[in-house]
C-alpha cells in the first residue's frame, strides 16, 4: 500500500528535476511530471519526504518559546502529531484553492498540473528552509544576521515559485501573480495558526 501512495525515489528526482527545468524557464520540465490521475494523488504522498525536515523546522517554536519545550514521551508525541496536522493542512488546503481558481478563470485543464508541481515545489521549499533553520543551532550566526537569511532565502523561495506557476499557467501574468500570493498567503496564515496552538 505505501509503495502506491508514497513516491520512489526515481519519481522523486524526475519531479525535481523538472522543477529545475521549470525554475530555468524550460517549458520542458512539465514532461517529467506524472500528471495522471495516479501520479496527481501520489504528488500528495510526497509530503512524507518532507515529514522528517517539517519535525525538524517545528523545534524552531522550542528556540523561540522554550517554556512550550515537551518534557515526557506523551508531549513529544502530542507536538509532532499537531505539527503534523498543520502541515498535512498546508498540503491539502493548497489544492482546494488551486481547484476555485482554475474554476474561476476556465483553467480546468490545467488543474492537475497546477497541484502535481505545487505539492512537489513543496518538497523543494522546505529543504530549502532547512537550510537557515540549520544556522540556528550550528552556526555562531546573530539572530539578527540568521533572520536576514530567512527572509532572503523566503523571498527567493516565493519567486522561484512565482517562475514556476508562471509556465504551468502558460505565461498569464495576473493568474501567476494571484496564485502566487494566494499561496504565500495561505502558507503564513497556517504557519500563524499552527504557532499559536503549540506555543500556546
Amino acid at each position: 500500500m505505501a509503495g502506491g501512495v508514497i513516491p520512489t525515489r526515481l519519481e522523486a528526482g524526475r519531479s525535481l528535476a523538472g522543477l529545475f527545468y521549470l525554475i530555468l524557464g524550460n517549458r520542458d520540465g512539465l514532461r517529467l511530471f506524472d500528471t495522471s490521475p495516479d501520479g496527481f494523488w501520489r504528488s500528495f504522498g510526497a509530503f512524507f519526504w518532507t515529514w522528517p525536515v517539517q519535525c525538524f523546522l517545528w523545534t524552531g517554536i522550542w528556540r523561540a518559546a522554550p517554556e512550550t519545550r515537551p518534557e515526557t514521551a506523551a508531549e513529544f508525541f502530542r507536538f509532532f502529531v499537531a505539527s503534523s496536522s498543520f502541515d498535512v493542512a498546508a498540503w491539502v488546503l493548497p489544492a482546494v484553492l488551486l481547484l476555485a481558481v482554475c474554476q474561476l478563470f476556465g483553467l480546468s485543464g490545467k488543474f492537475s498540473r497546477l497541484v502535481v508541481v505545487n505539492n512537489w515545489f513543496g518538497l523543494l521549499s522546505a529543504y530549502v528552509g532547512f537550510f537557515p533553520a540549520t544556522l540556528r543551532y550550528l552556526a555562531p550566526v546573530s539572530d539578527t544576521a540568521n533572520a536576514f537569511i530567512s527572509l532572503a532565502v523566503y523571498a527567493a523561495v516565493i519567486w522561484l515559485y512565482y517562475r514556476v506557476v508562471r509556465i504551468c499557467v502558460e505565461g498569464d501574468l495576473m493568474i501567476t501573480i494571484f496564485i502566487t500570493l494566494m499561496m504565500v498567503m495561505t502558507g503564513l496564515t497556517i504557519s500563524e495558526l499552527a504557532f499559536s496552538a503549540l506555543a500556546g
